[in-house]
């Protein structure tokens, strides 16, 4: 299957290898014509938005946007489930346009979809495949014949395997639509369900023609113990990071012209066929993880550093302790006054208090090594 797509440029060696080697990339001027970049916002924007209270009639199958819903568990309440709304944030699941009812899409009329519904095959087709292209492509590169035998060969070309090789097909990518009017999203992990679920890649494509830096918007990524990384949500941008091991979350937008923020956004899952990727590999090496922190205490700090970047579920057990009160502070800033924020910072509050009180004393200095560098770490900040 071919990778080349008449919508984007093609996905360089050079993409692979900073996302190798930062967590993350950006590549602007992603639409090879931003004419069509600007008919994806303009058929974004034209959709109507709904409120789960409101009534739907003739209209019920035309796709809308419906306010972010955010599903959260109490671990303290007998895992109790609740379900909140972030204000200002509005979706649309672009699998949904399969089964609701096109007849009601007319081309030319303000609720065609046209354009994005050409976009969303080609992601299923060829995303994928552009990605593991050029991972390939740079796994070989780097490799100097004359250095490296047959077997080095292989085992670079199964590291970056492990950590960008993506599956194709229309089953294994989600792609969302988002309009944004004043909302933000706490820092967060994009795979929810850790090693049991399967995003690799995270695509945000942005569709802000008129983007100012007083608009605010901007993801913010923070690889383990490195640089606060702010990238602007400027048009035709599109930032990739590694889903289930780089830490995120959005400042809130303000003064956006017109409906909002706009931005689209893929997931592709990773692909369960590569060598070191299967799921009872990762399982027996996450029951490790707790000797491997530990063995670790000895070591540069560099390598404790990167075993935890490479290692996602040690950074879901250390990234809420590293950086509790950014976690806090974003919290504050993504969701109104309420239950639903009272909920969430009493459970952000519960986990620290679970991971002050472990029993484990070696599991304790990983804690204590983890906090001692994060003070002495001059907080760095980038601007893309």
């Amino acid at each position: 299957m071919s990778s080349s797509s008449p919508f984007w440029k093609p996905i360089e060696p050079s993409n692979v290898r900073e996302l190798m080697n930062s967590g993350y990339c950006v590549i602007d001027n992603f639409m090879q014509d931003e004419s069509v970049a600007k008919k994806m916002r303009e058929e974004m924007c034209s959709m109507p938005i709904r409120y789960e209270n409101e009534e739907e009639k003739e209209e019920k199958k035309m796709p809308c946007m419906r306010p972010n819903r955010t599903h959260f568990t109490d671990a303290k309440n007998n895992a109790k489930r609740y379900l909140f709304s972030k204000p200002g944030v509005f979706e649309y699941d672009m699998h949904m346009n399969t089964v609701e009812n096109s007849s009601n899409n007319i081309n030319g009329s303000s609720g065609s979809m046209a354009t994005l519904d050409r976009f969303f095959a080609a992601t299923g087709k060829q995303l994928a495949e552009a990605f593991n292209e050029a991972a390939k492509k740079e796994a070989f590169s780097a490799i100097d014949d004359e250095e490296e035998d047959k077997e080095g060969k292989q085992q670079k070309h199964r590291s970056y395997a492990r950590v960008i090789k993506v599956k194709p097909g229309d089953e294994n990518r989600t792609v969302k639509l988002q309009i944004n009017t004043c909302g933000a999203f706490p820092y967060h992990f994009d795979n929810p369900g850790g090693a049991r679920q399967n995003r690799k890649l995270t695509c945000i494509l942005y569709l802000n023609e008129a983007y100012e830096d007083k608009c605010g918007g901007e993801i913010v990524l923070v690889p383990f113990m490195g640089p606060f990384v702010t990238i602007r949500p400027i048009f035709n941008r599109l930032v990739v990071f590694q889903s289930e091991s780089v830490l995120h979350r959005v400042n809130k937008a303000v003064n956006f012209p017109g409906e909002g923020r706009a931005c689209l956004t893929v997931w592709l899952d990773g692909d369960d066929d590569s060598d070191d990727d299967n799921e009872e590999k990762r399982n027996a090496s996450n029951k490790n993880i707790r000797n491997d922190l530990v063995q670790l205490l000895s070591s540069p700090s560099k390598d404790l550093i990167s075993y935890i970047r490479q290692t996602p579920d040690a950074q879901r057990f250390l990234s809420r302790w590293a950086y509790r009160d950014e976690y806090e502070i974003s919290l504050l800033e993504s969701h109104e006054p309420g239950k639903g924020l009272e909920h969430m910072l009493e459970a952000h509050e519960d986990a620290i208090k679970r991971m002050r009180k472990i029993q484990d004393s070696d599991l304790q200095k990983v804690l204590e090594r983890v906090r001692e560098m994060r003070r002495e770490e001059e907080m760095e900040i980038v601007r893309l």
